[in-house]
């Protein structure tokens, strides 16, 4: 199989996951396509992480951190986006906001915000990605609720999305499922390869 065959058939394998919100089969996905690189060691510096952290990142229980998640992705030639996740039933809204607000902050849109947060991951700079997962939380109007469709409790899902923090890759696609969003992969158009992620 040539390679953009190889990388057409990883997308479709790791959109399906997503779809089903299974971080094994992302990882195990990623991993696999990972070990039949012509060099690991090549993968390993391109994604700017040692092949220690390559081998293990996507083969533990909590999967990897949101960074070298992201990373490696764009090594192999995929960008992570947001959407709405069709497989999950939309709750019609029981009441109006007593007051209006404005739509990135307070927005129950889910397609606004699946597009706010598609432009965060576009952005390569993860410091944005967190802040937008951030302003997402905070604009949640009952975030114990939230956290309890989670793995994560209340404080954790603050402390997750803080400022200079990393948070774990398993923690990102829980709380947007619990946003009825789901994470897909798009392939990286060949002017943004060789843009490197900007860290926290």
């Amino acid at each position: 199989m040539s390679k953009v065959g190889r990388t057409l058939q990883l997308k479709k394998s790791l959109n399906v996951a997503f779809a089903a919100n299974d971080l094994h089969r992302v990882c195990g996905a990623i991993d696999a396509a990972v070990l039949k690189s012509p060099t690991i060691i090549k993968v390993a510096q391109d994604a700017g992480v040692n092949r220690t952290t390559l081998y293990r990142a996507f083969r533990c229980q909590r999967g990897p951190a949101l960074s070298t998640m992201i990373k490696v992705l764009r090594v192999l030639g995929f960008q992570l986006v947001v959407q709405a996740n069709r497989q999950r039933a939309i709750k019609p809204a029981t009441r109006r906001p007593t007051r209006p607000r404005p739509m990135y902050e307070r927005s129950s849109d889910t397609k606004a915000t699946a597009r706010l947060l598609t432009v965060a991951f576009g952005s390569c700079d993860l410091n944005l990605v967190v802040k937008a997962l951030a302003e997402t939380l905070h604009a949640q109007e009952n975030i114990a609720r939230l956290a309890r469709k989670t793995i994560r409790a209340r404080e954790s899902l603050y402390r997750a999305f803080a400022v200079h923090h990393i948070p774990r890759f398993s923690t990102v696609v829980s709380f947007l499922d619990a946003l009825e969003l789901q994470l897909a992969v798009t392939m990286l158009r060949p002017s943004n390869k060789p843009r490197k992620l900007i860290e926290c």
